[in-house]
């Protein structure tokens, strides 16, 4: 039987794709790929990206998720120690002079462990210096950026005749960015934004693509997408962006407006005389990792396996971000007993989506869904 990473690179090659177009594709760092080809687990920040990626990894080739899953879990339990007891022959009888033995044979090991890393054993006490890096400073000049950063590095910004710098802090158990509004921490494949002047207008998206817990050599993978407020005011200097027009940039929110009833993806609840609150229900058909930010409160965010369910309401809007689309089932409700099911996207598909009220030129209101990236 072919083993978990042997399934994932055959289907891979069988439908002629590369590393590079599937990471692009499911926004899994091309080495983690390459990590559940090789099974090479130990890369991996926790057990839930494991399971996570790998379940996305499958789906994506259409291959069983399941299967691969229950592979890997039978791998783990081999991989466990095996209990001291199943070592005696006799558990009624236990051999003291061997457990002494034992324990002295640990000491002794623990020691020369000890005094080892001490030095003491060592020809040079004193640790290899490693060559010192100069920090990078990046300029974002398009609507796009991306780049491996390691702590030091900056990245400015033209806004509002007004220079803006985002610099790496550091890179522990999350990333940590120095931003004008203070520092922000990310983890692995969260999406998030940057209010640049504090009006309440996201000028900036972050999504962390790639990153080793407590490992800051390896730097991280950063990707900056400018919104389409930031676009809308027309100040960015970008290289290759035509001027707006002078009413768009008066009246950025109109712009907002125009775009967002545009851009719709669905129309979930039309024709309503006012905003209302509305409900979220959501079920989880198998593992994803998911995150929801309701009314531009506190973040929720954790990994869900089948069967989960969140009910969350919401009066204007809600953010929705999810590793693996075609899992999650979301029904909104209405006011009253109105409710309509929307499917968020694909499987092993990673999406953004925002809910929220619109107002048309009628006066009508409107909730639509949109994608946010």
């Amino acid at each position: 039987m072919m083993s978990i990473g042997e399934q994932l690179k055959a289907a891979r090659q069988e439908r002629g794709l590369s590393l590079d177009q599937i990471a692009d594709e499911t926004n899994i760092a091309k080495r983690y790929l390459e990590a559940l080809e090789a099974e090479n687990f130990s890369v991996f920040p926790g057990e839930p990206y494991i399971l996570g990626f790998l379940r996305n990894y499958a789906d994506f080739l259409g291959l069983e998720p399941q299967a691969l899953i229950n592979s890997f879990r039978g791998i783990r339990i081999q991989e466990q120690p095996v209990p001291f007891e199943a070592l005696l022959h006799d558990k009624r009888k236990v051999n003291i002079p061997l457990l002494i033995a034992i324990g002295a044979v640990a000491i002794v090991s623990v020691t020369a462990i000890l005094l080892w890393n001490s030095g003491l054993f060592s020809s040079n006490k004193e640790p290899v210096a490693t060559e010192s890096r100069i920090p990078v400073e990046y300029s974002m000049d398009s609507t796009s950026f991306e780049a491996r950063l390691y702590t030091g590095d900056s990245l400015k910004l033209q806004f509002h005749q007004r220079e803006y710098i985002l610099s790496l802090e550091g890179i522990d158990e999350r990333v940590t960015l120095k931003t004008p509004a203070g520092n922000m921490q990310y983890m692995l494949a969260e999406e998030s934004t940057i209010d640049l002047d504090n009006d309440n207008l996201p000028e900036l998206r972050v999504f962390i693509r790639d990153y080793e817990r407590q490992n800051p050599t390896a730097g991280a993978l950063i990707r900056l997408t400018a919104t389409d407020s930031l676009i809308a005011e027309g100040s960015l200097e970008l290289g290759n962006t035509e001027e707006l027009s002078e009413s768009v940039i008066l009246d950025p929110e109109a712009f907002v407006d125009t775009a967002a009833a545009t851009a719709a993806q669905k129309i979930v609840f039309s024709g309503k005389r006012s905003p209302h609150p509305f409900v979220l229900n959501v079920t989880f058909r198998n593992q994803a990792m998911f995150r929801h930010e309701i009314d531009r409160q506190a973040r929720e965010e954790r990994f869900y396996f089948r069967g989960d369910e969140i009910t969350a309401t919401a009066i204007n809007t809600a953010k929705l971000w999810t590793s693996n689309a075609a899992a999650t089932r979301l029904i909104i409700q209405a006011s009253g007993s109105q409710s309509v099911e929307v499917e968020l996207g694909s499987p092993g598909q990673v999406t953004v989506k925002q809910l929220r009220w619109t107002k048309a030129e009628d006066g009508s209101w409107s909730l639509g869904l949109y994608d946010v990236n």
